[in-house]
């Protein structure tokens, strides 16, 4: 159990602490103290939407399509249950650059060069999407080692000794021109499934230039991160000119210069002091049409006591630079542990009230980390939820799904 800065008693703004069967109330309130700001829309949808996570469908429908399989179940199951959620879109990798998965699902197998069996596993997520009515947000590719990640690239190059997050994927010439043509390729790609180019078809919702970009090793104001931003995203742009682009990022700063750096200082985590990339910096390029942010207060170190308006902060703030620059906020990762330190109750609790936060604050969209289909064992990830075949959203087994419906609901049109 967590030890709190002050009593809640004591206190108008209660943290985590052992106050019986009000915590959870008082936990709720503190998370969705944000106030009320002027709404700014994801393209159209209704303020607050609501976007699962299920990153794994491309390489679950590339084994499909690879045994021959004309549908692919687990696709089926995770888009008619988010739209059963009135979830209104899905975020899910549309890269797949694993070295370890050449022959089951991966994308790109070398440098330009594509497994087309692996490709249609992705045409097929598209394709199925749009006949569930479910928008997708597609991630270009991913900054850790995951599914070939950052290193992978500069290993293609040719340079010495890669690393995860390896900062040359940003800066050198020969990286960034390998993913902006492998990006070409990739949006040029017309569907088999439907006959639609990727960089028009109707399931995408947005793209993320790539998952988590941080800004290890490069300049600390983050110059060199805005530069490749702008340089990446104009590529999309040009190919997908109807869809929206977002850099994907977790929302860092070099400085905390526009928040509440007295608290971010308190709370324990030096997210904010993070050198390498701006979140205000990388937001305001013109070839960005919306802000991204996620948010892990576990593994990010914030204190305990302030971790329900941290989260409520974390929010509100983002969301206030996003708007001094024209552009709607998108909470594309947003996650507890479910075996930490908080139970159950607490969790709903943060939850619920963050999810409020984003519709006061008038956040574009939010997410939570990580939606899996009924098979999917718990230990895959730590943050996992479910709408379990046969049960209600608010079975204890499902964890948040009801949130989701409830969140949904209360969408601002």
């Amino acid at each position: 159990m967590f030890s709190p800065r002050w009593s809640p008693c004591l206190a108008p703004v209660l943290l985590l602490c052992a106050c019986g069967e009000g915590e959870p109330v008082m936990l709720e309130a503190a998370a969705a103290d944000c106030g009320s700001a002027e709404p700014l829309r994801l393209e159209r949808l209704p303020v607050g939407s609501m976007v699962l996570n299920s990153y794994f469908l491309q390489e679950e429908a590339a084994r499909d399509v690879r045994r021959g399989l004309h549908e692919s179940p687990i696709v089926e199951e995770v888009l008619a249950k988010t739209a059963a959620l009135g979830a209104v879109a899905l975020r899910t990798n549309g890269h797949n650059e694993a070295p370890e998965k050449v022959g089951d699902s991966t994308i790109q197998v070398g440098p330009l060069q594509y497994d087309e069996v692996a490709l249609r596993g992705l045409d097929r997520v598209l394709a199925r999407a749009r006949v569930h009515g479910v928008r997708l947000v597609l991630t270009l590719g991913n900054y850790w080692d995951a599914y070939g990640g950052t290193r992978q690239y500069v290993t293609w190059a040719g340079l010495p000794s890669p690393i995860q997050g390896d900062p040359r994927f940003f800066t050198d010439p020969v990286v960034v021109a390998l993913y902006k043509e492998h990006i070409a390729r990739m949006l040029e790609r017309v569907n088999t499934e439907d006959g639609i180019r990727y960089g028009d078809h109707p399931a995408v919702l947005a793209w993320e230039l790539l998952n988590e970009p941080r800004g290890r090793g490069l300049d600390a104001e983050g110059a060199s991160m805005r530069a490749w931003v702008d340089e990446v995203a104009r590529e999309v742009k040009s190919r997908a000119p109807g869809h929206q682009v977002g850099t994907g990022e977790e929302g860092f700063e070099p400085s905390s210069e526009g928040y509440d750096g007295a608290f971010w200082a308190r709370a324990g985590t030096t997210m904010l002091r993070t050198p390498g990339s701006s979140f205000t910096r990388n937001t305001a390029s013109p070839y960005i049409d919306f802000a991204s942010v996620h948010f892990y207060p576990e593994s990010w170190g914030l204190d305990d006591a302030d971790m329900a308006e941290a989260g409520a902060r974390w929010i509100r703030e983002h969301a206030d630079i996003a708007r001094g620059l024209g552009k709607p906020l998108f909470v594309g990762e947003l996650g507890l542990r479910n075996e930490g330190a908080l139970d159950l109750s607490q969790r709903r609790a943060l939850y619920r009230g963050w999810l409020e936060c984003m519709r006061k604050s008038g956040v574009g969209a939010g997410a939570l980390w990580m939606f899996a289909n009924d098979a999917r064992p718990d230990a895959w990830d730590e943050h996992t939820f479910y709408f379990r075949d046969g049960t209600r959203p608010e079975d204890p087994a499902n964890r948040y799904a009801d949130l989701v419906v409830e969140a949904a609901g209360a969408a601002r049109p």
